[in-house]
């Protein structure tokens, strides 16, 4: 996973709203070089209930707004939400980029079918813990499930693993 974080990654609305909910959406483009995001995505994100709409659109302007050159194909629209599908074409048609998921679904369509390089939000906290971007997980993954974002226990246990708390 050396190279994994010094490509761009294409962003869908989960993990930049858990993210958001715990104030650290900005983590994303402190790991990455680009963060890049669909329409869908950024639609869903301005328009979810609850959101902190205000500190998402501070937060978007260092990210990159991009739109696939073609449309989702007929799987993608037939099994995934418009901004899974919008991810993962857009992830495809700029060369296998890394997609940001957590969406069960989503990801084994993106890493499965499309091949595509996947990391999820809990991942993602324990690379910024490796990387020394933040102290620890734990308060992390507690603070967003607090905040009704759902992390199963084995998900939660195997990345409090994985960072050594």
């Amino acid at each position: 996973m050396s190279d994994f974080f010094r490509q761009p990654v294409v962003s869908n609305t989960g993990p930049l709203l858990g993210l958001s909910r715990i104030g650290q959406m900005g983590l994303v483009a402190r790991l990455f070089p680009e963060v890049i995001v669909p329409p869908e995505v950024v639609d869903e994100l301005l328009q979810t209930p609850h959101a902190d709409v205000a500190d998402i659109r501070r937060q978007l302007v260092h990210f990159t707004q991009a739109t696939a050159t073609f449309p989702p194909d007929a799987l993608l629209q037939a099994q995934l939400d418009p901004g899974e599908a919008a991810v993962i074409c857009l992830a495809s048609q700029r060369g296998l980029l890394p997609v940001l998921m957590d969406e069960r679904k989503g990801r084994r369509v993106a890493s499965l079918i499309y091949q595509l390089p996947v990391i999820g939000t809990a991942g993602l906290l324990v690379a910024a813990k490796q990387r020394g971007l933040i102290d620890a997980v734990r308060p992390m993954l507690e603070h967003m499930q607090a905040a009704g974002y759902h992390l199963g226990p084995v998900l939660v246990a195997e990345c409090l693993r994985r960072a050594g708390e």
